[in-house]
């Protein structure tokens, strides 16, 4: 049994000399679950609708599942500092695998709003504590290479989602976009369970604020659905949407009251004021929103602009993909033999910048090669730091921490992608073309703040200790 221990704070895993690899294999199945039942509904709506019907309710088949993961991310990071993180990822994982076979059985759209629900209650605490687990077997310096290529499984599954999701409707029909994930979650549970590590030292002190995490998950839940999908289908001016302004923002204060007061808060202030924590925070917004909330738009960009078919311009999101895949390969390589980051950050988001702005003249005069080779570039720089964010995040905080650090990084995220999202749909409601430019240099200037963010971070080598949680 190797000895992962680098530090007075550090404990020894029962990890196998090939743990590691399990534990790489794990996540990579782990994540494929997880990250494609975001998106692999989308083409299979028209046949849930003709099976079970709900036609009105039919948006929540999406959000409710997105809504419960991004509520329940501190909640799961707090209890995994607390309680240790093998045995809640497990229980996560197999709660995902069960709640997609309930999925695929739902004869309403009510049961099927409801289980996609539970199914996002899961996945969130399978996202966050995913990522947590490797900071218990691998050290910050190593963290990078290792996760690559589960954010690289990560992006392309989100992108493949919908495809894939079509190719099964149209073949063993909708309910089978459940029921694949019961083999393969099957696979994902027993890998897990052999590789997932045993840690052995104190966990943090106190117990989960219960009612600071309702009030976080009453304010979270407000925001996702008011600036959200369905938010977007509300007239701000009503009663209802005054209404909900009024009552989430009510939660989020009385949160962030309870949150500075309490003995154990929901996510600790020691979280909140570390500048890594905060900087990395930032920069996952700015992915979320300028870049995996771009990603659903830009196939109706293409094909309103450039007139292409709808299967050629799902493709074309292959080009960020490739991008991704190339630049998070060589920069986590990088980092694991210098351990060095700072630059990272910047070079991706002043990469992701010119991207944008190249983006920019995007018009009908175009060729299909001149989009790819514009999100080819943006994929690059955003591999450049898309995962690295959540190790500054981890290697910043205690051991006792790294759990609330590495979902509030995720939290951030999504209600990047949520917002972005919301913005970006608004926008071109009003008209594609016409808009494009003013979207893509807005886009741009989002990465613009996000380099001057990335010189804020230390200039400092990741370290090699391991971590006890």
């Amino acid at each position: 049994m190797p000895n992962l221990s680098l530090s007075s704070r550090a404990s020894t895993f029962a990890v196998a000399p090939l743990g590691h690899r399990s534990l790489q294999v794990s996540l990579l199945v782990v994540t494929l679950l997880t990250a494609i039942d975001q998106t692999i509904v989308a083409t299979a709506l028209p046949s849930i609708v003709d099976d079970v019907g709900g036609r009105a309710g039919m948006g929540w088949v999406f959000a409710g599942y997105t809504l419960a993961m991004t509520a329940t991310m501190p909640v799961y990071g707090r209890l995994g500092d607390l309680q240790g993180r093998r045995q809640l990822f497990l229980g996560c994982l197999i709660g995902f695998v069960v709640a997609s076979a309930l999925c695929g059985v739902a004869t309403t759209m009510t049961q099927l709003i409801g289980l996609r629900a539970l199914q996002g209650v899961a996945g969130g605490g399978v996202l966050v504590l995913s990522q947590a687990v490797v900071a218990d077997a691998v050290s910050p310096r190593d963290r990078g290479r290792f996760m690559a290529p589960v954010g690289l499984i990560y992006a392309t599954s989100s992108v493949l989602g919908p495809l894939v999701g079509g190719a099964l409707t149209e073949t063993v029909g909708w309910r089978w976009i459940f029921w694949v994930n019961i083999p393969v979650g099957a696979v994902a549970v027993a890998l897990a369970f052999r590789s997932v590590p045993h840690p052995v030292g104190p966990r943090a002190h106190g117990r989960l604020d219960v009612r600071g995490s309702i009030l976080y998950v009453a304010a979270v839940s407000g925001l996702v659905v008011l600036t959200g999908t369905l938010g977007r289908e509300l007239a701000w001016r009503s009663p209802w949407a005054l209404a909900g302004v009024a009552v989430t923002s009510l939660c989020a204060g009385l949160f962030v009251v309870r949150m500075l007061r309490h003995q154990d808060p929901l996510i600790p202030v020691g979280v909140l004021r570390n500048r890594n924590v905060v900087i990395a925070s930032c920069l996952g917004f700015a992915v979320g929103a300028a870049v995996f909330a771009l990603v659903g738009y830009v196939p109706t960009i293409v094909q309103e602009v450039l007139s292409m078919r709808p299967a050629s311009s799902g493709a074309l999101l292959l080009a960020l993909v490739m991008g991704m895949m190339v630049s998070t390969t060589t920069t986590a390589r990088w980092t694991a033999r210098t351990g060095r980051y700072r630059r990272l950050p910047l070079a991706g988001c002043a990469t992701c910048a010119v991207a944008l702005a190249y983006l920019a003249g995007l018009d009908d005069t175009w060729e299909p090669w001149q989009a790819a080779a514009g999100l080819f570039v943006l994929g690059v720089g955003v591999g450049c730091f898309m995962m690295l964010v959540v190790t500054v995040a981890q290697d910043a905080v205690s051991s006792d921490l790294v759990g609330s650090a590495t979902s509030t990084v995720n939290l951030v995220r999504e209600l990047g992608v949520t917002i972005g999202a919301a913005t970006i749909g608004s926008v071109l409601a009003a008209g594609i073309a016409p808009r494009l430019p003013a979207l893509f240099l807005t886009l741009a200037a989002v990465f613009v703040v996000g380099a001057g963010l990335s010189l804020m971070l230390p200039d400092r080598t990741l370290s090699e200790r391991g971590v006890t949680r």
